[in-house]
């Protein structure tokens, strides 16, 4: 027997909550099939129902993940679902680029760290909140850098990329600006400090 549970719409703890009634109510042999449209909480059911040997079929389809379960009678082996949300109140890391090379030593070298860590942040889970550029760093934004369309790329993805408006002026480079957007220091460090955590570059 396929058991549904429709929590479109409901955010954590609520997709946990029903996912775990079901399951009370199940019988050895039925299938749960979970109706999710967030992220955040389909990972948390995701990681409930595997902890708890239940390891979901997950398919996504217009912006809906539908989780299928083949349930297993027996007491939960992890029966607290409500915790399983302590995971999304993590608030996603802020990265912070100081130059626009990355470590001490060859600019050559350096130049190419920078262009390939920009260029990896798009692939990371969870994305960064924001982008800082301090320093020269504001020059990796600039007309002539080859990394406008990666910041391009991470700011559509709804990674904010903050430039530092000191650094930007120092450098004289307001009107060659191509990706990003003019920041002060009030803004960049109330970010900093509310971020999960901070990755220097």
């Amino acid at each position: 027997m396929e058991r549904l549970v429709d929590a479109r719409g409901m955010l954590c703890p609520k997709p946990l909550i029903l996912t775990k009634k079901a399951l009370m109510s199940a019988d050895q042999g039925d299938t749960l099939k979970i109706l999710i449209d967030n992220e955040t909480s389909k990972n948390n059911v995701a990681r409930f129902l595997a902890d708890n040997m239940l390891p979901p079929i997950i398919s996504e389809a217009n912006g809906v993940f539908t989780l299928f379960a083949a349930v297993k009678k027996g007491s939960l082996a992890q029966p607290d679902a409500e915790s399983y949300c302590a995971v999304s109140s993590v608030k996603p890391p802020v990265v912070l680029v100081s130059g626009n090379t990355i470590g001490k030593g060859s600019d050559e070298l350096g130049a190419v760290l920078a262009k390939g860590f920009i260029n990896t942040i798009k692939e990371v889970s969870p994305l960064p909140q924001a982008v800082i550029l301090i320093n020269s760093g504001v020059l990796l934004a600039c007309e002539g850098s080859s990394l406008i369309e990666p910041l391009k790329e991470l700011e559509a993805k709804g990674v904010k990329v903050l430039c530092c408006g000191t650094c930007v002026d120092f450098f004289n480079k307001k009107n060659a600006l191509r990706t990003g957007v003019i920041s002060n220091a009030y803004d960049i460090l109330t970010l900093l400090s509310q971020a999960g955590h901070v990755i220097p570059l």
